[in-house]
């Protein structure tokens, strides 16, 4: 057994390079000593936005994680790290896209419709494919959050709205 040291025990988790938060986190799913909703501020800090660097950084690391820990860290991210988060996984799988787009909205949220946008466009970001066959996962699904059907369909206009301008104008930037 590899005996712990000082600074894992008494250094705070912002002092900690990325890749020690990272095995913080990481050690915190296995042992199972927080609930997801205590872990969320600690996703927060480990994404805390430093500008493309910080993307391809968090990138290499989550490399190195096992899907279920990936998945484990999605549930436990607030829906405002998600968009974030899921653009840094390598290889998303229909299980993380799903985990992704069924986020609950906070209830104080003025603006849902943007959050859940940026979610979707994340996940679509990755692969449209990727998108269509989670939200048909989730369509089929007993437990769907009561605003995804309307929220996809929105998105999905948006979509092809956004196919439709760049046909007409080829050199706009959307």
């Amino acid at each position: 057994m590899e005996k712990r040291k000082w600074y894992e025990k008494y250094l705070p988790f912002v002092a900690r390079s990325p890749e020690m938060q990272l095995r913080w986190l990481e050690s915190a799913f296995r042992k199972g000593v927080l609930a997801p909703h205590e872990i969320t501020p600690y996703i927060k800090l480990f994404m805390a936005p430093d500008g493309e660097a910080n993307v391809a950084r968090v990138r290499g690391l989550l490399h190195l994680l096992s899907g279920g820990l990936i998945e484990k860290l999605l549930e436990a991210a607030d829906i405002y790290d998600v968009p974030d988060l899921f653009r840094c996984i390598a290889e998303p799988t229909v299980v993380q896209a799903v985990i992704a787009i069924t986020k609950t909205i906070p209830p104080y949220e003025k603006t849902p419709q943007l959050v859940i946008d940026k979610v979707f466009q994340a996940v679509y970001d990755c692969s449209e494919e990727l998108l269509a066959r989670a939200a048909a996962k989730v369509a089929g699904s007993a437990d769907k959050p009561a605003h995804f059907q309307e929220a996809y369909e929105r998105f999905k206009e948006i979509k092809e709205d956004e196919k439709l301008l760049s046909a007409l104008y080829p050199k706009a930037i959307l």
